[in-house]
């Protein structure tokens, strides 16, 4: 196995995963579909809320980050590119952030990447990727199109992660990691306020840039 092996699986069962999800949705009840949204809108607040429970992060990098981070985020307006992009289809837009930040925050995501650009060691990514290829198919259903888009993202975001490991491996600072994986519990609660049909005024898309940069800062 080759360094991002486990990453490149992860993007294609995601991949494999939406467009399953997709073919099968005309078979779910409207009413169910809503359910099960509303299901992962309790499973993603649930996951956020223990993800800033089990970290303790640098406040004050944490705030600088979220300020400079969000900032960023807002002047490129990436939510209005991806709206654009989806030709305003807002569901779409939803569907990509929610699934993006589901299969990409997390320890799983971190250590797993980490172990596989230090060690050469993908068990962790596939576990991961299996996992996430069969919520794909779920979220798809529920969500549509936009859940196959973020494929590309993980492939990117993993990537990333994985190249970071393997050149610098020695000089991730675990305190970055905690400082992300707190921002990322916060992302997570915000989607899921979302999702319930709360806060649509907030541009979530925006909140991605603060945190990628706390894992490099």
């Amino acid at each position: 196995m080759f360094p991002g092996f486990g990453t490149l699986v992860n993007f294609l069962l995601v991949l494999m995963g939406s467009y399953a999800g997709l073919r099968g949705a005309r078979f779910i009840n409207p009413r169910l579909r809503e359910g099960v949204v509303h299901g992962i809108a309790l499973f993603t607040l649930l996951l956020g809320a223990n993800l800033i429970r089990e970290n303790e992060p640098d406040t004050l990098k944490v705030f600088l980050i979220l300020l400079f981070g969000t900032a960023i985020g807002y002047a490129l307006d990436l939510e209005g590119a991806l709206e654009k992009a989806f030709r305003s289809d807002r569901g779409s837009v939803k569907a990509f952030v929610t699934s993006s930040v589901l299969f990409t925050v997390g320890p799983m995501t971190l250590l797993g990447c980490i172990l596989e650009g230090t060690k050469g060691d993908s068990s962790l990514l596939l576990s991961k990727a299996a996992m996430d290829g069969f919520s794909s198919i779920i979220l798809a259903s529920s969500l549509g199109r936009g859940v196959m888009f973020s494929a590309p993202f993980i492939l990117l975001f993993q990537g990333s992660i994985t190249a970071l490991a393997f050149f610098f491996g020695d000089f991730i600072d675990p305190s970055s990691m905690s400082n992300s994986l707190f921002i990322g519990g916060g992302i997570m609660i915000l989607i899921a306020l979302k999702l319930w049909g709360l806060l649509q005024q907030i541009k979530s898309v925006n909140f991605l840039i603060p945190l990628i940069l706390a894992l490099f800062l």
